[in-house]
């Protein structure tokens, strides 16, 4: 699988700097599966930042930091949590498989807006209420159409979908934000397409029958 679109510098320095909220940290982990040339920007990203931290002035710290130091080293590593796949997580294309970085995550069962469109909500061990959903959209149909209040980082996994800035297949990452208004997918004509999304803010959805929905969605 190879990526034609990929996350802005922008995004993968505030993923190297720990700066990006867990759901769009979410959505930008499954890409670097894929993709060898966004892994390196990050390892290029992160040694630019030590090399930053090596040059900056010593500071002091106080014996309460310390100590807190040195408890959290003696606690030794946090176990990682098991899986929790629910029974009733969604069905997926036949042969496909979920990336790795959503293992112990909670994914809930598809659930409709219309015969066209379904969704099931992700739930992050670690950030439950981050605004993450997987998306599945019937082919020749679209996503309603809706603005952002904020950066929405989405990633093709099967299928293809375009918008008014181009066409975008498995492995691509698709960054929009305040500055695209009119946000309306339409999945190709040659068959479904399913996508995990997650945004900073709600988004800013036209239709009526999307703004019902949305607050089951949480995004």
């Amino acid at each position: 699988m190879t990526a034609f679109r990929h996350p802005s510098d922008q995004t993968l320095m505030r993923l190297a700097a720990g700066n990006l909220g867990a759901g769009p940290r979410l959505v930008v982990s499954i890409h670097l599966e894929s993709c060898p040339h966004c892994r390196d920007r990050v390892k290029l990203f992160e040694a630019m930042g030590g090399a930053l931290l090596e040059n900056l002035p010593p500071a002091p710290v106080s014996s309460s930091q310390l100590e807190r130091i040195f408890l959290t080293i003696d606690a030794g590593p946090v176990p990682p949590e098991r899986r929790r796949w629910r029974k009733q997580a969604p069905v997926l294309p036949n042969g496909f498989a979920l990336p790795a970085a959503l293992a112990g995550s909670e994914i809930g069962p598809w659930r409709f807006i219309n015969p066209n469109l379904r969704w099931a909500r992700v739930r992050l061990a670690d950030a439950p209420d981050e605004r993450v959903v997987l998306l599945k959209i019937a082919a020749g149909h679209k996503a309603p159409a809706h603005a952002h209040r904020g950066l929405e980082l989405t990633q093709v996994l099967y299928g293809r979908f375009s918008d008014s800035r181009g066409l975008y297949g498995p492995g691509d990452l698709i960054e929009a934000d305040e500055e695209l208004c009119d946000h309306e997918p339409r999945v190709t004509d040659g068959g479904e397409c399913l996508c995990i999304a997650a945004v900073e803010q709600p988004l800013l959805i036209n239709s009526l029958m999307g703004r019902m929905f949305q607050p089951l969605m949480g995004i």
